[in-house]
């Protein structure tokens, strides 16, 4: 491909002002491949003439929203043409009245936050990096964050969607009103498909009250198996929890850090936020407080506040800060919730094995356990093969228990010697016909997702 003449391409769609050269591509690089070209388009319009011009050219697109997820999926095929998506950061619509808010793909999460805020409202997101996420890129990708716990994922709450595809069409699925019906959810199809479908480019989201008051209750234990039977006893119980999340010792100390909380080694946490009425939150901290010291917690404390905020971005966030000379390799475990703690145990002991530092926090009322090995960058080709290797025993494990897991993130090196996504089953046949019907020239996002779809 001419990329000279690509950019006189696309500068013909969208300015000059708005494409980066191949010279200075060198940030939105995709594991380890520096695209040709990145173009910004201002509106959904331009994004489409954008995808024709793809289409006709045959040129693989990489749909980027700010990269916090860049370095989710395998390692591409090829990459071609970055498609940034931040300029188109409208606020389309919101009706307070009917709960509900339509954004366009590229605005921030945080802005769509504030925005809501005024109104008494909110959207139930908290990823990792929630202060530089996108709309776009936590749909493409599916990811929540610990509220989910009460709220469910982001798939559960977009009740509509507007998509450019492959070719440059522009299409619709669902409504701007809350609504059941039957019939095909196509919304369901786009969220987490890591673009491979079609670019999202608008989503209509139901949205929830914000609680007049949220807090939290963070307990420290000297054994994970006093957490579970704490954790286990709260989720059977009246007590409405916001977020509940468990904490390694290497997770909780570096959580800690960020709060000013000093965790001692070998020392694991559990923190549970509750929000509602104050009244109603001060009754329900009162007894999870009660009910940690009664399974034996060495310490626990209230937070609130500012404080409280920095809390949850610290776990949202868990391990996502880089170390100089230093990788890491994030892995993802759904499991059910009496395996937590043996898949936590599992992990860390392999991480050990391969003289890796291991740190977890798991979402530990849905089965989510979030997985960070940390290694010395100089170490990373030879130890690769081994790395693989842990990944593949620590998955069929899980797999072994009713579980799947996948890798968040992982240096390239890593990636090409282990199946990123793992086995999808009999579901991967139709997930190849979809992108068959939906992207037959394979545009975008090639090879990255299931299957090598």
């Amino acid at each position: 491909m001419n990329f000279e003449r690509l950019r006189e391409q696309l500068a013909g769609i969208v300015g000059t002002d708005h494409i980066v050269a191949a010279e200075s591509c060198a940030p939105y690089v995709v594991d380890d491949q520096i695209p040709g070209a990145v173009v910004f388009p201002a509106n959904v319009q331009e994004l489409a003439e954008i995808m024709m011009l793809a289409s006709s050219e045959r040129l693989s697109v990489i749909p980027r929203g700010s990269g916090t997820k860049i370095g989710l999926g395998r390692v591409p095929e090829r990459v071609d043409l970055v498609v940034g998506l931040t300029q188109l950061k409208q606020i389309i619509d919101h009706e307070p009245g009917d709960l509900t808010a339509t954004f366009q793909a590229g605005i921030l999460l945080c802005e769509v936050q504030t925005s809501l805020h005024g109104s008494g409202q909110f959207l139930p997101f908290d990823p990792a990096h929630s202060e530089h996420a996108t709309i776009g890129g936590i749909l493409a990708t599916n990811t929540s964050g610990p509220w989910r716990h009460r709220y469910g994922t982001a798939r559960d709450l977009v009740i509509g969607i507007r998509v450019v595809h492959a070719d440059g069409t522009i299409t619709k699925g669902g409504a701007k009103v809350v609504k059941n019906v039957s019939g095909y959810d196509m919304n369901k199809l786009y969220v987490g498909s890591l673009g491979t479908l079609g670019i999202i480019c608008e989503a209509t989201f139901k949205l929830s009250p914000l609680p007049a008051v949220e807090q939290t209750w963070v307990a420290l234990f000297s054994t994970g198996e006093a957490t579970a039977c704490v954790i286990a006893q709260i989720l059977h119980s009246t007590i409405v929890c916001s977020r509940l999340e468990f904490l390694s010792s290497r997770a909780a100390q570096s959580v800690g850090r960020q709060i000013d909380c000093t965790v001692a080694d070998g020392i694991v946490a559990v923190a549970i936020s509750v929000g509602s009425m104050p009244e109603v939150v001060d009754a329900q901290i009162t007894a999870i407080g009660t009910l940690c010291r009664r399974e034996g917690a060495i310490a626990g404390f209230l937070v609130e506040g500012s404080a409280h905020d920095n809390l949850w971005r610290a776990i949202s966030d868990f391990s996502s800060a880089s170390r100089d000379g230093h990788y890491r390799v994030m892995l993802k475990a759904s499991v059910p919730l009496t395996k937590i703690l043996e898949t936590v145990h599992r992990a860390e002991a392999l991480g050990c094995d391969l003289g890796m530092e291991s740190a977890t926090v798991a979402e530990a009322g849905c089965g989510i356990v979030r997985l960070c090995w940390t290694g010395e960058t100089d170490a990373l080709e030879r130890d690769a093969t081994f790395i693989a290797k842990a990944v593949e025993d620590l998955r069929s494990w899980v797999m072994h228990n009713g579980g799947s897991m996948v890798i968040l993130l992982a240096p390239p090196a890593i990636k090409m010697l282990v199946d990123v996504w793992g086995p999808v089953g009999s579901a991967l046949s139709l997930m190849q016909n979809l992108k068959q019907q939906f992207d037959p020239q394979r545009l975008l996002n090639p090879g990255r997702f299931v299957g090598g779809i």
